[in-house]
């Protein structure tokens, strides 16, 4: 976009009065259309006609599954249930997981894992060092929520009397697989979890080699990928093909992971018809033909934000919320003009439908859509749970566009701010707290007037989980910003602030947003759910889903058919 001449020069004022003097620039001449920037965004790959036909196609699974998915369910909880000894108890619990189908027995797990302690002698006895077995518990219980320390760990990883970590481990591949696994899970301060990572991913890429075939993929999928950080539904989908290779493998818990990926799959298809004719009634892309078209992409991050199948309200608000804001997002960043983004400003703070007059064409559609998608949600809270979160939602609408202001504003005056400032503004300009706030009321939690009051303030739980988000969305899009001339990223920033490479700034923010940032953030009373936010899994999913803008992201088209529609074939009856 060109800019006007009023902020060519860099501002002289104070960073304060960047921050909150209103902008009112009228450079363009009457009657001459103001010249609006392109970021030449990739074209939607997404046929919306045949996504709404998912739905209503009737599925032609492999024959008739003689067994109902409930007595298929009762046969893996007797599973799970009957394992006397520890070790194979866990492995069960963690093949469930890995399979998808643990939410079936979420009490059961917990309840299992909410009697061990890593502290009780007998535990500890029962591993008699054994680095697989010490890990594998400690994940499953840090996962949990769990009481855990890695102080029982330092025992075994370590030499006697030496701080480094025993080489004897090199050759123990099931070990060092669950022990690289285990250390994505280290909070601040964990040093040691830290350095078992460096020493694990090193020699397991040292020994790939060597591996057997089955073994070598699990490392190799492990290495790109840690299961912390995985998209839980293409994770899902690569552990039952995965799974179906072990020649150990439990006929009975893999039939029963085919149906329910079936099962859920089918679910996530009526829930993107849904929002896809939302989308398509919307017209928006026939109103703002410069900004992303991304509603796909936005609900494959909404499946890792909310992956429990029964939280599909939940889900389609995600991934409303989220195909809104990417439009803003090219709204403020590259197309509107300073005095159109002052006016939608405006206009998100009146909430009235009668604003939108006052708005230039190109407006009036995103601004309608934003206020009814955000008031039917807040109806359908007051229905059903008799509380008014309106005024919640809109706050978190006029927080956002404030924040994208801002930024807009730095852009034309060629403001550089501080690295203080950018992550001020920048875990509210990302989006998080707008998200989480929408999804919030649609957990199937207790809404109460207490909790809307809290998360009024946004809690230290949502500032600091946004914040991460906020550098990984960096890290995925620097790169392409960059070239289009976009307000500096953090990346960018960290380089000008300390002259160091893009590399070592990539590695800076890495560091900040590495380890679980939400980890000493206490969630608000009752919301048992927040978790599902503040995990890395959801961070990663957003790393897939924007890199895609980035030229990085694999082929759209192969892991949405891979997930949204094409079914996974049943075993013979005779194999269960």
């Amino acid at each position: 976009m060109a800019t006007p001449k009023c902020a060519r020069r860099p501002c002289a004022v104070s960073r304060r009065a960047i921050a909150n003097t209103p902008v009112m620039c009228t450079s363009w001449s009457e009657g001459t259309p103001p010249v609006r920037r392109s970021a030449n965004y990739q074209p939607n790959v997404w046929n919306y006609g045949s996504v709404e036909s998912l739905a209503a196609a009737k599925h032609q699974h492999n024959p008739v599954d003689p067994l109902s998915s409930d007595k298929l369910k009762f046969r893996v909880r007797h599973l799970l249930l009957e394992e006397a000894e520890l070790l194979p108890k866990l492995e069960v619990i963690d093949t469930l997981q890995r399979l998808g189908i643990a939410y079936h027995f979420d009490e059961e797990i917990s309840g299992m894992l909410n009697s061990i302690s890593m502290a009780r002698q007998e535990v500890a006895d029962s591993m008699d060092g054994d680095v697989y077995f010490m890990t594998l518990l400690f994940r499953l219980l840090r996962q949990n929520n769990s009481p855990t320390s890695p102080e029982l760990l330092l025992r075994s990883l370590k030499q006697d009397g030496n701080s480094d970590i025993k080489e004897s481990l090199r050759n123990d591949m099931k070990g060092l697989l669950s022990l690289y696994e285990a250390s994505h899970l280290a909070f601040e301060g964990e040093d040691l979890l830290d350095e078992a990572r460096i020493f694990a991913s090193k020699a397991l890429s040292e020994r790939l080699p060597s591996m057997n075939p089955h073994l070598r993929s699990s490392v190799r999928n492990a290495l790109a990928i840690p299961l912390h950080w995985t998209a839980p539904r293409l994770q899902t989908r690569w552990f039952i093909n995965h799974y179906a290779g072990d020649t150990q493998a439990d006929p009975l818990m893999l039939h029963f992971a085919k149906l329910d990926f079936n099962n859920v799959q089918s679910l996530h298809q009526q829930e993107l018809a849904r929002i896809t004719r939302w989308w398509r009634h919307a017209n928006l892309k026939e109103n703002l033909p410069f900004a992303r078209d991304r509603l796909i992409e936005c609900f494959y991050f909404a499946t890792g934000v909310v992956s429990e199948p029964c939280l599909g309200a939940a889900r389609e608000v995600v991934a409303k919320t989220f195909a809104l804001i990417v439009v803003l997002d090219d709204i403020y960043d590259i197309y509107g003009t300073l005095d159109e983004l002052v006016m939608f400003t405006n206009a998100i703070e009146r909430w009235e439908a009668s604003a939108s007059e006052q708005l230039p064409e190109y407006m009036k559609a995103i601004y309608s859509t934003i206020l009814n998608t955000s008031n039917e949600v807040a109806e359908n809270v007051l229905r059903q749970d008799g509380c008014d979160v309106r005024f919640l939602l809109k706050k978190a609408w006029h927080d956002l566009c404030k924040a994208f202001l801002l930024e807009a504003k730095w852009h034309h005056s060629n403001y550089k701010p501080t690295l203080k400032e950018y992550l001020d503004n920048g875990w509210v300009s990302v989006s998080g707290p707008l998200m989480l706030i929408h999804a919030f009321p649609m957990l199937k939690m207790d809404i109460t007037p207490k909790s809307i009051k809290q998360f009024e303030s946004y809690p230290k739980l949502i500032q600091m989980v946004s914040k991460i988000f906020r550098l990984c969305n960096d890290s995925a899009t620097h790169s392409e910003e960059l070239k289009r001339g976009d307000a500096p990223s953090s990346i960018a920033i960290y380089m000008f602030e300390n002259m160091t490479k893009e590399h070592d700034a990539r590695e800076a923010m890495s560091r900040g947003g590495a380890k679980g940032g939400a980890g000493g953030a206490a969630a608000p009373p009752g919301s048992k759910n927040a978790r599902y936010f503040a995990s890395d899994r959801a961070l990663a999913v957003h790393r897939r889903t924007t890199a895609g803008d980035a030229g990085r992201a694999p082929s759209a088209t192969a892991w949405g058919r891979a997930i949204y529609s094409q079914d996974l074939p049943f075993l013979p009856h005779h194999q269960i």
